[in-house]
This record gives C-alpha cells, structure tokens and sequence, in this order.
C-alpha cells in the first residue's frame, strides 16, 4: 500500500478535539485505576477461581457481541452521538455492580452491563469521529486519542495500585467507583460535542451515504468482501495475540510469576508512558510508510516484546523479572502506537461509499469477539500448559497475524473519498 495520505496536519485546529479528548481521558483515568488490580481483585478479594475470572472476561466481550448488530442498527437510525452517550451509562452501570459484588454469581450483571456498554460504543465510534472531525483527521484523532489514554492510563494505574496498598480491600472499592463516575464524565463530554456544531473540512452532504447504509445489502456487504474479511481476521488476531493482552492475560501470567500488584502497576504504567513518548513519532512513521507497512513493524515489535516477556516470566531474580518486564512493556507500546492510528483508517478506505457504518460495525464485532476469544483461551493454556505453552502460542498468533497482512497487501482496496457528515448531523436523530 502506498504512503498514507490525506492526513490533515497536526496543526490544524480541530473544533470540539479539545473537548473530546478531555472526557476520553477521564475514562482512560478510570481505566488505569482498575486495570491493573482487576485480575486480583476477582482472585483474592472474591475468591473468584482461574476458569472464574476467564468466565467474566468472557461475559464482558460476549455481552459486546451480542448487542453489536443492534448498536449498528441503533447507531443509524438515531446517530452515533446519542448511542455513544447511551454506552457510557450502561458502562458506568455495570462498573457500579461490580464495586458491590460480594461472589462470582454477582460479577455476572457487571460484566453484561459493562461489556454491553463497551460494545455500543466501539460499533460507532469509527463513524462517530469520522463524521465530527472529517476522514482526513482520523488518523491524528485516533492517534490523539491513543496518547490520552496512555498519559491518564499511567497515572490511574500507578494510583490505583498504590490505594490497594494502602488502604487494602477499600482500595479496590475505590477504584471501581471512581471507573464508574470517569464512564459519565465522558458522556458528559460527548454531550457537549453535540452542540459543538463541527463542520469538516471537505464534508459534503451525508443524505446519499446514509440511504445507501441502511439498504438490507449494505448491513451485510462487509462479510461478502473478501479484501475486508481478511482485514477482520488481522484485527481479531492482533486483539487475541496482543492489544487484548494487557487487559486480561498479561496480569494473570506476571501474577503467576510472583510479581506483586505493585509491580504489575509499574509494568502497566511503564507501557502506557512509552506510548506517550512514541505515540507522535510512530503517526509520522504511518504517514511515511503506509498503514500496511506500520502495521508489519507493529508485529515485529511485538515479536521483540514477548522475547523480553519470556525473560520476565523464566529469571528467578525479583529485580532482573521486573526490569525485563518493563521493557516488555516499552517495546509493546511501539506496536501498540503503530497499530493505533492505522487499522481504523484501513476500514474507512476499504468500505465503499455508504456502508462505513456496517464496516465499522464488523470491525467491532471482529475486536469483541478477539476479546471474547483471548481470555476464555489463553488464561487455561497458562493454568494448564504453563509459562512455556502460552509463549508458543503467542508466537503462533503473531505470525499468522503477518500472513494475513501479507495476504491483504497482495489484495486491490479502493480509498473511499472524504465525504462526511457534519457534526451536527452525526447527533441528529434520522
């Protein structure tokens, strides 16, 4: 694929970026407190066992399969502004749940609430940010958006390991709650990019994309692409093998390897900073290379990653398992950064005009069912085959994941033009 193109500059003033990404850092604030301590919390406060915790990682992504085709449906007909601020209610609601939970019988609600809200959002967030802030500027809000989250990640991760030390037990509660109300934060913020009125540059009127997107062939025109289903098995394999990782297994395979919550923290906030300071650096690198090309360093970094990984979880020194685990988590965070600014844009120019939203809505599904997949998976391959099974298949997955961008490349897409809907009319009802 050639260089990527058509990327606005990231001087350029975007109306509403600023606030936007406000309440997308408060929610990524309440994702770091909680991240790092959820796997523990489940294990040692509830007593949840190992094939417990799997279950409710595996509720929470199946929960978000399970409504996509409805957010697809809902996100047309009412706009992808008001679906989105719906999200976040049922994302707060089910982190509330779990701050009361007191058995595993109890987690269950909280991971279908959460994970419904989780999977309502990421079905219309693509035409969502597209519609607000144009297709040019996708990549940079993307890759914005990406280097938020890793700054707000690092500091809740850092506190929220810190308050389970100190104050114990209450320190989860804590946390959870706080993730809970950062949930209504951002949906407040959403909100106020409603009235923000966002005129793109080179919008034209949506009146045809949106008659063509809810026409019966449209809904089901990305499963028939052959080129974009190829698409969608590289993003279920680098969620599965990858950026699912952090969130479930990864925690799970240091905890195994005796590091303390703490030292999880620290690994988790040492990733998250590295995408701050590599964040701006890889979008260049995107724009020079291509999205495909990006994509193919991304997974070599990866590669790198889980030798540092295998260092982590096999040296008997506390030191040495956690100065290898930082650098596990550093070089990770280069293909994290590559892979932000660069799938998404993929799906864009691989729709065809008109059926961005059912696109977008498979890319949700592909990730949904890639975190459905990596837990309910790879957590029994560490119970039962240990450190040195899940190191295999882990190298496995990352090479079928550069097969799959090999055979894509070998494949024509054609770009989609820049024709989005004002702001405005993202959050009209239709």
């Amino acid at each position: 694929m050639p260089p990527a193109h058509g990327l606005t500059s990231t001087r350029t003033s975007l109306p509403g970026y600023g606030g936007f990404l406000t309440g997308w850092s408060a929610t990524a604030f309440g994702s770091g407190l909680v991240l790092p301590l959820i796997v523990a919390y489940l294990r040692e406060t509830l007593g949840v066992s190992t094939s417990g915790v799997s279950l409710y990682f595996a509720l929470f992504a199946l929960s978000g399969l399970v409504v996509n085709p409805f957010a697809a449906w809902i996100g047309r007909v009412r706009g992808p502004g008001p679906t989105a601020v719906a999200a976040t209610v049922l994302q707060a609601a089910g982190a509330t749940w779990l701050t009361t939970a007191d058995s595993m019988a109890a987690t269950v609600p909280a991971a279908c609430l959460s994970g419904a809200g989780t999977g309502i959002y990421y079905a219309v967030q693509t035409p969502l940010l597209t519609r607000a802030f144009g297709d040019a500027a996708f990549s940079r809000v993307l890759s914005g958006q990406h280097r938020a989250s890793a700054l707000m990640m690092t500091v809740g991760s850092l506190l929220g390991g810190q308050a389970v030390q100190r104050l114990g037990d209450d320190g989860y509660s804590v946390c959870l709650a706080a993730n809970a109300i950062s949930y209504l934060v951002y949906g407040v913020m959403l909100v106020r990019l409603r009235r923000t009125h966002v005129e793109p540059r080179g919008t034209v009127s949506s009146a045809t994309d949106t008659e063509a997107a809810a026409t019966p062939g449209r809904r089901s025109a990305a499963l028939r692409d052959p080129v974009f289903l190829r698409l969608l098995v590289l993003q279920s394999a680098l969620v599965i093998f990858g950026l699912g990782q952090f969130e479930s297994v990864v925690p799970a395979v240091l905890r195994d390897a005796h590091l303390s919550v703490v030292a999880i923290s620290v690994v988790i906030a040492c990733n998250t900073a590295g995408i701050i300071v590599f964040q701006g650096l890889a979008l260049r690198v995107v724009e020079r290379l291509g999205y495909t090309s990006a994509l193919s360093v991304a997974i070599v970094a990866w590669m790198a990653a889980l030798a540092f990984l295998a260092g982590a979880l096999l040296v008997p020194v506390p030191r040495g398992r956690l100065l290898l685990g930082v650098l596990f988590g550093l070089v990770f965070s280069i293909g994290q950064c590559l892979i932000a600014p660069s799938v998404q844009p993929l799906v864009t120019r691989t729709a065809p005009p008109g059926a961005v939203e059912g696109y977008a809505a498979a890319t949700s599904l592909a990730h949904g069912l890639g975190m459905f997949v990596a837990p309910l998976v790879l957590l029994p391959v560490v119970e039962s085959g240990g450190r040195g099974s899940y190191l295999s298949v882990q190298l496995l997955g990352y090479c079928l994941a550069l097969y799959v961008l090999w055979s894509f490349r070998t494949r024509r897409t054609t770009p989609r033009e820049d024709t989005v809907q004002p702001a405005g009319k993202a959050w009209a009802s239709r």
